[in-house]
């Protein structure tokens, strides 16, 4: 039996995003990162790796048409299992996002090659403070714009974002590529579609997104009620 993991509801994702304040460095930065994440399906380690020039306008051809598309690529280097990835298209949405963040980037002066990266200098200690009064699973990191940031600030960013937008289950990254691959295999019914997006070797990994949402049955049972 396949395992299914939860998903955020549009709404619920959206109240997540609404969360930041994207005024701000760090938030126009954690906007685009989680946009990009909960639109392209790729995993959380592979955003990290993303740099700017993996990022790039394309033509493509359709129906004999030249259209233009900006496309996240993802070498080898950021993929999990060394695989090359196909292009993903971005949409308007996340398009947005990343501009704000990269006119933030270049105001600040950061150099650095990961797209997603520290903005501070100092050190931030991570770990949860144990009863007796000192850190358990305590790890410094010393903070430097244009470094990349680290998976664990992502983790707990996610799920006080999560928290604050009243979503009762605990929000992880992984659940924003959840989410994304079953929204795209609701709305395409293609799971080779999904599986491609996802760079899953095995069509069995993909499975486990075909969510089918129960108003995708109601209508082709001719059973939805419009007031």
């Amino acid at each position: 039996m396949i395992e299914r993991t939860p998903v955020l509801e549009t709404a619920e994702l959206d109240s997540l995003l609404n969360q930041i304040n994207t005024r701000t460095p760090s938030g126009a930065r954690n906007y685009a990162l989680l946009q990009l994440m909960s639109q392209t399906g790729i995993r959380c380690g592979e955003a990290l790796n993303v740099e700017p020039a993996d990022i790039c306008r394309e033509t493509w051809e359709t129906n004999g048409k030249q259209v233009r598309v900006w496309v996240l690529r993802l070498p080898r280097r950021a993929t999990k299992g060394n695989r090359e990835r196909q292009g993903i298209p971005l949409s308007a949405a996340t398009r947005l996002a990343l501009d704000r963040w990269a006119e933030k980037r270049r105001s600040l002066g950061i150099r650095g090659r990961k797209l997603f990266c520290t903005i501070s200098r100092g050190k931030c200690v991570h770990g949860q403070p144990s009863e007796k009064g000192f850190t358990e699973g305590q790890a410094e990191t010393e903070l430097r714009p244009g470094r990349p940031l680290n998976s664990r600030y992502v983790r707990q960013l996610v799920a006080r974002l999560g928290a604050k937008a009243g979503i009762r289950s605990r929000v992880h990254p992984h659940m924003l590529r959840h989410s994304a691959l079953t929204a795209l295999y609701d709305k395409t019914l293609d799971l080779r579609l999904v599986q491609d997006v996802a760079g899953h070797s095995d069509s069995r990994m993909t499975e486990r997104y075909a969510h089918v949402h129960p108003w995708r049955v109601a209508e082709a049972m001719d059973a939805l009620i419009e007031d």
